[in-house]
């Protein structure tokens, strides 16, 4: 009984003490209006369930948000994030605050410190070094690659020609899997035709419990955590995929003398080799890892969606389709680098893909110091979720036909009046995403090679969730795939 009444002693003294160190927040929070809480559980109750109802909460709440203001504070467990849909306040947060969230914590024991999680002063460090490697001229040197995987993709939807409808997602990642590897290890994994291997399951399995953990707030403690076999089959994981990228750093040191001399393309490990940076052997498997992951679905999925749009807007295929002979004529050869600047109408149709369909539909930061917004300044130590997914639909932002596919909302006089920040795809401000040309010009070679080979057939996706990335679910009839289209020659 003594012991008991210590324990229950102890732990309402550290209660007391979490409370009076947070003081500041609550006193903060009364400062800014908020919508859609519960007395002791905040805003957690709408970060509750599968990740198709959690995407669908999320939109009430920032829905509820939007009718009181731009502004609010959501509390998430003990987790105070203050989120504001006034692009001035983004542009000041993504400017500002370069430390990302807490919840990107979950991604360092498979990235440790790569560029998508880095505390912020080894990110300037690392981002520093690895611009050059980055530069246009640099990655223009990959057109090729895209070019060359684009028709693998093209031989293999061949198949499905005259079918029913097949998810083209499955596809188009292989695909971009195969570019990654080649672009950034020089290592040609033939994913179109080898689709299961122990790396890539691996890679799948950890994917899945990081995100697991992201929406299951009884797996985001780490003590708790390694109570589960999710800890055992993570650890087991990511040493498959560790091993595989040490094995393939080390062989490219082993060669990099020969590889030096060498006059044929050169990928990003290798160029990072060349310049004798200091980067240990664990960094640079930081690095090509976090380019290989955040190179691949992202951009596999922005291809996927502007298919299904396509699909289901016949014009705007055919302006594409138009545009694309008018450049490359009946040729199959692959785009250069002077074709892909020429596809305007195609560059249009991804940016609005990107807008409807924002895979990269949060962004968390942290500040460290004070930061003044437009009606309130937040203090240091405060999460700040920016919305991408929502901001990009807002009829405040985009007016009144915000859901509606119009590429020519991105015709240059349409944009001349747009705040920078109303369009955030790729982030924003200094931390924003540094392969976004690379990501641009693949989404353009391989949309090129598989749009002027097929017409295509769909509808549009219709449901969603969020594992991190914004996936397709299922089509609303339910037996169709994620990302149905059908193909005619």
């Amino acid at each position: 009984m003594f012991v008991t009444l210590c324990i229950c002693l102890l732990a309402i003294l550290y209660y007391a003490k979490f409370r009076y160190s947070r003081n500041f927040l609550y006193e903060f929070c009364k400062t800014i209006p908020t919508v859609g809480d519960l007395p002791m559980l905040g805003h957690t109750h709408w970060f509750i369930g599968g990740p198709e109802k959690i995407l669908n909460n999320i939109r009430s709440l920032i829905q509820k948000i939007e009718e009181k203001g731009t502004v609010s504070t959501i509390w998430i467990g003990p987790s105070l994030y203050v989120v504001s849909l006034d692009p001035e306040d983004v542009q000041k947060i993504l400017e500002n605050c370069l430390e990302k969230d807490y919840s990107y914590k979950f991604l360092q024991a498979w990235l440790g410190n790569g560029l998508f999680v880095a505390p912020v002063d080894l990110w300037k460090a690392h981002r520093r070094l690895l611009l050059p490697v980055f530069h246009n001229r640099v990655i223009e040197e990959y057109i090729e690659v895209f070019g060359e995987q684009g028709n693998v993709l093209v031989d293999r939807l061949r198949d499905q020609v005259g079918k029913s409808s097949f998810d083209v997602y499955e596809y188009v990642t292989s695909c971009m899997l195969d570019i990654v590897f080649e672009t950034a290890m020089g290592k040609k994994m033939d994913v179109q035709h080898n689709p299961d291997t122990p790396y890539l399951r691996a890679r799948k399995t950890v994917m899945s419990i990081i995100n697991m953990r992201l929406f299951k707030a009884w797996l985001q403690p780490d003590a708790l955590f390694r109570l589960t076999s999710h800890a055992v089959t993570q650890k087991e994981s990511i040493d498959v995929t560790h091993k595989f990228t040490d094995e393939v750093i080390q062989n490219k040191i082993a060669a990099f003398e020969k590889l030096s001399d060498s006059e044929d393309r050169k990928d990003i490990l290798q160029l990072l080799l060349e310049r004798k940076l200091a980067f240990s052997n664990i960094e640079l498997r930081e690095h090509i890892d976090s380019i290989t992951i955040a190179g691949n679905d992202t951009t596999a999925l922005v291809i996927s969606y502007a298919l299904l749009l396509l699909g289901c807007h016949e014009d705007a295929q055919d302006k594409v389709y138009k545009e694309l002979h008018s450049i490359l004529g009946d040729s199959q050869k692959s785009p250069t680098k002077e074709d892909l600047s020429k596809m305007d109408y195609l560059e249009r149709v991804i940016k609005e893909t990107m807008r409807l369909y924002t895979v990269v539909p949060i962004i968390g930061r942290k500040t460290d110091k004070e930061l003044k917004l437009s009606t309130f300044t937040i203090p240091a130590g405060v999460g700040c979720a920016v919305i991408p997914m929502v901001m990009h639909r807002s009829k405040r932002l985009w007016g009144p036909d915000a859901d509606s596919f119009n590429p020519d909302r991105f015709l240059p006089e349409n944009c001349a009046a747009r705040h920078p920040c109303a369009y955030i795809p790729f982030s924003y401000g200094t931390r924003n995403c540094i392969g976004r040309h690379f990501g641009m010009l693949a989404m353009k070679s391989i949309l090129a090679n598989v749009l002027r080979s097929y017409k295509v057939s769909s509808k549009e996706c219709d449901q969603l969730k969020i594992e991190i990335l914004l996936f397709p679910r299922y089509h609303s009839e339910k037996t169709l795939p994620g990302t149905p289209i059908s193909l005619k020659i």
